[in-house]
């Protein structure tokens, strides 16, 4: 059958159309970055040319997953060789922004303004940047589609600080998926409207709009293989497997309550001693009872917990700390090591599941998503970490908890946040597009296994003769970090000296109640003795008679009616007689025979009476 043509046209178009409304797939770069990754990031074009708006100018790889403001390095970053000789940025890419004729950043007159201050990067202050910043807006194209006055802060210097206080160049900026608002608002006269590359495709896109103003992420793993998934206005279903958490966001941030932390076990042996270990986050922290609020920020790297908490979760780990970098560098020669981050086995983080206080979900994260690289300039040569860093800052967990959750959030329809578990390396990755709109406002998972998604990536260990045990630690529980040898190497060295040591206490425990009893004996024996004696002399010796044979070996049963007396304690003490003592007579028969020396049978014919 066929369509006439402005039939076909129509049908075309019709499609596109439908094609153009639905969750729009950003595009990620082919590229990795670090220092302390390796990462993936999104490709997104900055600033635009005046006379022709689909020109764009220059081509960046950025951190998604911010709110509010996106933040942009320009090509005056590498000036400062003071750093690093190497401008690392440049593999990411720099806004150059002396060719972008739509670039406005002089209408915003709000810090930062341009000189030297704190600049907020993400949610903790674990690693503080500071840097020469500006309001600014210009025109992002996201794959072929322009967008506006976008709401920037452009960089044109900065480092960051590690615990050693010393600096190191930034790489990455980041890019703002949205805020509970459509636009942000400068000015008090003079309205300045600023934009997000979301919320301006689905009020304004036309025919590129997207059903929602929202966004469905997995950051992924670059190490492992795992591509990055964002879709705008909708998310990826299969990037979701089980149960979904749903809660309300505060500003533009992603809070949760999380309750505990945990090592676990998939499948097969364990690498320790137990296959499940729970009450890791407040472990040696007293003044933790419950929970902690944590909030979930992409644009951060690692994950940041009070000390406590790391150091607890570091005991269990062939890590040692590093001060200088506030991290735990894996022991790589450590057998531990390899058995840890090649197994089944993983860190699980037990949330309040849509804000309830008596539901729960967990997001497990594998221990190989947990063995990143540090590299230059940060380190000399590559070495692997395992990146939990302390603060005293708002906790947050960022990238390297992200590789192994799916977060999502739809601004305006439910106003609520999303946070569930997502796949591992050997998922289809077929994608499977979901809308987030007024009749569907959230997330629904799939019914995937988890499990299957890593089996071809795990070596699973053998299972020990015995069951291994679960353990639990309350938040009494103290823990040292290390800060030299291994975690393994310490427990060992412990276990031994108060093995060795309880040894060595009972060896001369049990020495001493010996020889205390053999003096105790001894010194009976030959009281007893010394009196046995001294009455021989003082008496005639009766005349030896022998026993009947017959009468000695006849066995004869007790009357049971018969009741046995304690001796009184005066009758067991020996006294020495002394000479002014009167003389001494024999005794009676029934006396001597009770408490004086006779003569017996022999051996073999009598059993010596108990009483002496």
């Amino acid at each position: 059958m066929k369509f006439p043509g402005h039939i076909f046209a129509i049908l075309t178009l019709s499609i596109q159309a439908a094609q153009c409304t639905g969750p729009r797939q950003m595009t990620w770069s082919n590229k990795t970055f670090g220092p302390d990754g390796p990462w993936q990031a999104v490709n997104v074009i900055v600033g635009s040319n005046n006379s022709d708006l689909m020109q764009p100018t220059s081509a960046v790889a950025l951190y998604p997953g911010g709110s509010w403001e996106s933040k942009i390095l320009l090509s005056s970053l590498c000036d400062n060789t003071n750093l690093s000789p190497i401008c690392y940025a440049e593999e990411a890419g720099l806004f150059d922004s002396d060719k972008s004729a739509t670039l406005d950043n002089n209408s915003i007159q709000l810090p930062p303004c341009g000189s030297w201050d704190d600049l907020d990067w993400g949610y903790t202050k674990a690693v503080p940047v500071y840097a020469r910043a500006r309001r600014a807006t210009d025109w992002i194209n996201i794959q072929g589609t322009p967008i506006p006055e976008v709401d920037l802060i452009l960089i044109r210097a900065g480092w960051q600080t590690y615990p050693n206080g010393k600096a190191y160049p930034l790489e990455v900026g980041t890019l703002s998926l949205g805020s509970p608002e459509l636009n942000q608002t400068f000015g008090a006269s003079i309205k300045i409207n600023t934009t997000f590359i979301n919320s301006y495709l689905y009020d304004q896109g036309g025919v590129h709009s997207i059903p929602s103003y929202s966004y469905g992420m997995h950051i992924g793993s670059a190490s492992l293989g795992i591509p990055g998934s964002l879709h705008l206005g909708g998310y990826d279903q299969s990037r979701v497997i089980g149960d979904v958490s749903a809660q309300s966001y505060n500003s533009g941030s992603f809070p949760i309550e999380l309750f505990d932390i945990n090592l676990g076990v998939a499948e097969g042996g364990s690498a320790w001693s137990y296959s499940n270990k729970t009450g890791l986050l407040g472990q040696g922290n007293s003044s933790m009872t419950s929970s902690l609020t944590v909030i979930v920020d992409p644009t951060n790297p690692y994950i940041y917990l009070p000390q406590s908490s790391c150091d607890a979760i570091a005991a269990e780990l062939p890590v040692t700390y590093q001060p200088d970098y506030g991290l735990y560098f894996w022991d790589i020669s450590d057998p531990q090591y390899k058995k840890i981050v090649t197994s089944p086995s993983y860190l699980a983080f037990r949330f309040s599941k849509n804000s309830l206080n008596n539901e729960d979900i967990t997001i497990k994260v594998p221990f190989a998503l947990l063995n990143l690289t540090l590299e230059a300039p940060l380190v000399e040569t590559p070495t692997q970490y395992f990146p939990c860093m302390a603060t005293n800052s708002t906790p947050v967990l960022g990238r390297a908890f992200l590789q192994a959750a799916f977060v999502g959030v739809n601004w305006l329809h439910s106003g609520k946040w999303f946070l569930a578990q997502a796949p591992g390396p050997d998922a289809s990755f077929i994608v499977n597009t979901a809308t987030m709109d007024e009749s569907n406002p959230s997330v629904s998972g799939s019914s995937s296994s988890w499990e299957d998604t890593w089996k071809r990536q795990w070596v699973a260990l053998p299972k020990a003769s015995t069951d291994t045990r679960n353990e639990t630690h309350s938040p009494s529980d103290t823990t040292t970090p290390d800060t030299g040898l291994s975690t393994t190497a310490k427990v060992g060295i412990i276990a031994g000296s108060a093995i060795g040591g309880a040894l060595t206490l009972a060896m001369i425990c049990g020495c001493w109640i010996h020889r205390r009893r053999r003096h105790r004996q001894n010194s009976t024996d030959e009281d007893i003795g010394a009196m046995l004696n001294e009455n021989n002399k003082n008496k005639s010796q009766p005349e030896l008679v022998e026993a009947p044979v017959s009468e000695w070996k006849q066995l004869h049963e007790l009357d049971p009616d018969l009741q046995r007396y304690e001796m009184a304690s005066w009758q067991n003490q020996v006294y020495e007689l002394g000479p002014e003592k009167k003389s001494i007579f024999e005794l009676d028969h029934k006396r001597r025979s009770q408490f004086g020396p006779f003569e017996l049978p022999e051996r073999s014919s009598v059993s010596r009476p108990g009483f002496i």
